[in-house]
């Protein structure tokens, strides 16, 4: 899988996640009136969905490198791919 591709498809994932997660957070839902165990089931899942976000975008920045290093420090692999030699 190419990094563009992966990046797409956390884009999607991430983008579904927020729609989950403010589905489930919406106060004007049935599920979210009141104290009762759909309300806490809720939040609970929106929590969940909150975290994905998180651990997605955590994943996503990792896959974009925020390089500042020169570029006589970067090189190519052998199938033309630029990485730099002082990032790890």
């Amino acid at each position: 899988m190419t990094v563009k591709k992966a990046l797409k498809l956390l884009d999607f994932l991430i983008e579904y996640e927020t729609r989950m997660y403010d589905g489930m957070s919406d106060p004007t839902k049935s599920w979210n009136i009141g104290d009762d165990s759909f309300s806490k089931l809720a939040k609970t899942l929106s929590d969940c969905h909150k975290d994905n976000i998180k651990v997605l975008n955590i994943i996503k920045k990792e896959l974009i490198p925020n390089c500042k290093h020169l570029k006589k420090m970067r090189d190519k692999t052998a199938d033309g791919q630029l990485y730099c030699m002082n990032c790890k």
